[in-house]
């Protein structure tokens, strides 16, 4: 019982032959599955491969948007994601799109993208499928833990203790490109000679209880803030349902909306990618609820981010999504500071269309070239040709998701059955294989997709 208790994989006494070394490849170059995982140590699904020319369209747009610049118009408090062009829903690349837009906001807090007048940061929110985010107070919440976990707070405490006058500029010369291991790292200030306990932390905790920030908080974020997992246990996981509900439904928009802003802080992006996962699960009442609360908070309420202007949400609404919160929307008042659908929503959305094959032909050489053995092969389509991936785009309704994993099946198929080609009459015949399965509503939003692969009702 022990043994085996204690036992560990074992690992092959030798290293397995390379099946895909006759195609010039390390491993099958593309994701098996027509989603991105985040986290991933796998680059072909953590959405790493990203190739911005492609959707050069969509991030002109975002930046129309949503960055301050001096020369565009005010950003917009809210606006949109919206696929109208293939009606898929999902695997159109939205999430990729969207985890790009973040990286390059946070490269340097907006300075490029608002030329040099914002100091930016954008956090990339995914609700749970289990409807864990169905009411506004568990949308808040959502919102909160993204904030601390994707180091947004962090990162605020880091620049009050730069701006505390109580580090001395040789010491602050010394942070680096990695701050959570200098400024954010007290072991680190102690070795500098900065007394965090009876100096730093007792004047972060003043400073944010002038702002008018309850004293729990303050001290919290003081004490534990410049580390997302510490603030995280110290206090965030502290509070109950019951508080979420009832007494913190001002913690995002206007406590620590001032904990930003005394860091310098201008302009805050929230990404909210998976509505549906939001609203699919509500009953009529919580849309109402909902959508009421997305006014009162981000429009016109009474609350510090309404006065200041100061975060931007971006809906990801597919096209059965819209028609189930229009009705709401528009009964909140929200049609008149952001237009859900009509002849006026273009002013406020950012359109997907399907992948061409002028965007196919690149996107295919990304992946490849990302597992290509040889420098010599880089920029090669073999094993495919033009043909095959024309006839695989129509295969997969234009969606890149869908796609890439076409893409997948077919690599693995001429592997198994010994194919030097893929042309067209074997894309053909892969297409008849069914596609790697998906969760239940990821299917229910790609009904036509998913049954172009299986090969029936191939698009006109």
């Amino acid at each position: 019982m022990t043994h085996d208790l204690l036992r560990r994989a074992a690992k092959p006494a030798k290293p397995r032959p390379n099946k895909y070394e006759r195609f010039g490849l390390a491993r099958n170059p593309f994701p098996a599955k027509p989603s991105v995982t985040f986290g991933s140590r796998d680059y072909r699904e953590n959405g790493s491969i990203y190739l911005p020319e492609l959707r050069e369209k969509q991030q002109s747009r975002f930046e129309e948007l949503l960055i301050p610049h001096p020369d565009r118009t005010q950003a917009r408090p809210i606006s949109f994601l919206m696929d109208y062009a293939t009606r898929r829903g999902r695997g159109i690349g939205k999430t990729s799109f969207l985890n790009h837009q973040k990286k390059r906001i946070m490269a340097d807090f907006g300075n490029e993208l608002s030329g040099g007048t914002e100091v930016m940061f954008a956090i990339h929110v995914l609700p749970s499928p289990s409807g864990k985010s169905r009411k506004f107070w568990q949308f808040h919440k959502l919102l909160t833990q993204e904030m601390v976990r994707q180091e947004i707070l962090s990162a605020a405490i880091w620049r009050l203790r730069a701006f505390s006058g109580v580090i001395p500029d040789e010491v602050l010369e010394k942070i680096g490109p990695e701050p959570q291991e200098t400024i954010g790292n007290n072991d680190w200030l102690e070795k500098e000679k900065i007394k965090v306990v009876w100096e730093l932390e007792p004047a972060i905790q003043r400073q944010l209880q002038e702002l008018g920030i309850r004293h729990d908080l303050a001290e919290s974020l003081a004490r534990f803030g410049h580390s997302a997992d510490n603030f995280r246990q110290s206090y965030l996981n502290t509070l109950s349902d019951y508080v979420w509900k009832n007494d913190n439904d001002r913690l995002f928009f206007d406590d620590l909306l001032k904990v930003l802003m005394a860091a310098g802080f201008t302009k805050g992006l929230i990404l909210a990618d998976d509505v549906e996962k939001i609203i699919m699960p509500q009953n009529t009442q919580e849309r109402r609820i909902f959508t009421d609360s997305l006014r009162y908070f981000f429009i016109d309420g009474l609350c510090e981010n309404t006065r200041l202007s100061f975060y931007s949400l971006l809906l990801t609404i597919h096209p059965y999504v819209q028609e189930l919160l229009s009705p709401h929307w528009n009964a909140a008042g929200l049609d008149r500071f952001a237009v859900l659908s009509g002849d006026l929503d273009s002013e406020y959305a950012i359109y997907f269309e399907p992948l061409n094959q002028e965007s196919a032909i690149p996107l295919t050489t990304a992946y490849l070239d990302a597992s290509r053995m040889s420098e010599d092969q880089m920029g090669c389509l073999e094993p495919f040709d033009v043909e095959a991936l024309t006839e695989a785009l129509m295969l997969s309704g234009q969606v890149p998701g869908i796609f890439l994993t076409l893409l997948y099946n077919a690599v693995e198929k001429a592997i198994h059955s010994g194919w030097q080609k893929i042309g067209t009459d074997r894309m053909r015949q892969v297409a008849q294989i069914r596609a790697p399965k998906e969760s239940a509503d990821t299917i229910e939003s790609l009904p036509s997709a998913m049954t172009d692969l299986r090969g029936k009702d191939r698009p006109e």
